[in-house]
């Protein structure tokens, strides 16, 4: 088999699973069998979850793909450690490939949408599907490659397209460039801008809400932006391009994306959502402003440890497990520890969650 030079890294909810140990070194050497170095640390696991896995500024630095298991987890949503894995490789410039096992759009895995008298499509809490014609969030279905299969799938995926490249870089072959990676609002110095990530953009009056959303961090000395706002040098598409669903997509994730580079810090909203998880798109949004270093907060209005807010049983070891068998993390936190121990929770809901974000930077006291 031919030796790529290139090291993945992989994130997936195998790594709450029972035998997820065994399940992830199968992989590494389905990897290191396909010609890849998989450069994932296992200690975490090998200590039996008994702490879990610390990750800094410099994360995913080591690596050149991201490989990613986006399937629905405790609910409708990928794991939410995934999609922000999936976010700091975006903003690292890595290559990203995910791959799910169903590839109808996310409206019909998803079983709690349904249509209206009117024929609109709404959720369970009257939040409309936004783009979910499409195989799933698109803050993580845009950036990444997305296969249906399971991680060979990737894998083969993966390797057909080096493959096909290495082909170009022998040929007078131009490839196409990338302007997603420069600001185009600056922030001025000593000031700060917040990307304002949750799933309010999907509520059906969202303009309305994100106005009332950006009027509140004015309040306490800064700028919000609502992810429907439009971002400065993104042009909308003509209107044909503009029909197709996955154009209108990767419009939408470039534009959201623009602005977090023209943000400097995130306020995101990590109440769970369609299950026990967070937005997945929220938490891609989150990773990415970790990995271009922000001060990162999060936001939910019941700060119980996961071990209470997860259906889940302890076994003889002191292990506490869901349903399904997968372990659910105790370490204090009401999220999986990827997410809480990155970022600053804030246990308020709006419009007071700004209010607390700006105290943390210093830049509002409750005498101002």
């Amino acid at each position: 088999m031919y030796k790529y030079d290139y090291r993945i890294y992989y994130t997936g909810p195998e790594r709450y699973a029972p035998d997820g140990l065994a399940q992830i070194r199968a992989m590494k050497a389905e990897a290191e069998r396909w010609g890849f170095t998989f450069v994932n640390d296992l200690t975490y696991l090998e200590n039996g979850y008994k702490d879990f896995e610390h990750i800094d500024r410099t994360f995913l630095d080591d690596c050149d793909i991201v490989i990613a298991n986006v399937n629905g987890f405790r609910g409708g949503e990928p794991d939410g450690a995934v999609c922000f894995d999936l976010g700091v490789g975006f903003a690292k410039g890595k290559r990203l490939y995910s791959f799910l096992t169903d590839r109808r759009d996310y409206v019909h895995r998803y079983p709690h949408f349904y249509y209206t008298e009117d024929g609109s499509v709404i959720d369970e809490n009257g939040h409309g599907p936004g783009e979910a014609f499409t195989l799933g969030n698109l803050m993580y279905m845009i950036p990444s490659k997305l296969v249906e299969g399971g991680f060979t799938e990737a894998l083969k995926i993966l390797r057909y397209d080096l493959d096909e490249e290495a082909k170009d870089r022998g040929q007078r072959v131009t490839p196409r460039k990338d302007n997603r990676n420069q600001c185009t609002w600056p922030v001025e110095p000593g000031k700060w801008r917040a990307y304002l990530a949750g799933f309010e953009c999907f509520l059906l009056n969202n303009r309305e809400h994100g106005d009332w959303m950006k009027e509140q961090t004015l309040k306490y000395g800064f700028e919000g932006i609502f992810p429907p706002d439009d971002a400065p040098g993104c042009e909308w598409p003509d209107k044909e391009t503009f029909s197709n669903v996955f154009s209108r997509s990767a419009f939408f994730f470039d534009r959201d994306q623009q602005h977090i580079r023209n943000s400097n810090f995130v306020l995101a909203n990590f109440n769970p959502y369609h299950g026990a998880e967070p937005d997945s798109g929220t938490a891609f949004e989150a990773g990415m402003c970790y990995g271009l270093g922000y001060p990162c907060y999060y936001f939910m209005s019941d700060s119980r440890p996961l071990i209470e807010r997860i259906n889940c049983k302890k076994d003889e070891n002191g292990v506490y497990h869901d349903i399904e068998g997968y372990i659910v993390e105790d370490f204090g936190y009401p999220l999986c520890s990827r997410l809480a121990s990155n970022m600053k929770g804030i246990f308020h809901e709006y419009p007071d969650a700004p209010k607390y974000a700006a105290i943390d930077l210093g830049i509002y006291t409750e005498e101002s």
